[in-house]
């Protein structure tokens, strides 16, 4: 799938495999990619996973734990208030992108370092 989501003069500066939801085996996540572009912050979502999907896939082989998903999220700059790198247990990072309108969106990286990711939303954040 091309990036037909990018506007005219919207140039990729970087991106990240990520997923959200929850950080448990048994938790419910969708895995994607973060791009991060000259105007936007865009998460485009590649698998969703169900609740349980590590305990389906080995009980029941018929049942579909991971479907394909193609869903998309952009969020301009003027709406993003900034990022910063959250620690959740021992190894999973996370970057937390605040929303001038209060919410907050974690992206976990895993045991990858987010700083990178961070520091170019940052640089596009200041433009």
């Amino acid at each position: 799938m091309g990036k037909d989501w990018l506007q005219p003069g919207e140039e990729e500066i970087g991106s990240w495999s990520v997923y959200i939801g929850g950080q448990g085996p048994m938790d419910a996540k969708v895995t994607g990619k973060i791009h991060i572009t000259n105007l936007n912050f865009h998460f485009a979502a590649g698998l969703s996973l169900e609740k349980n999907a590590a305990s389906l896939m080995t009980n029941y082989q018929h049942i579909k734990a991971f479907e394909k998903s193609e869903e998309h999220l952009t969020i301009p700059f003027s709406e993003i208030a900034g990022g910063e790198i959250v620690k959740k247990g021992f190894l999973l990072k996370s970057l937390a992108v605040k929303l001038k309108a209060g919410e907050e969106l974690l992206f976990h990286f895993g045991a990858m370092n987010p700083q990178k990711a961070l520091d170019t939303l940052n640089a596009g954040l200041k433009k």
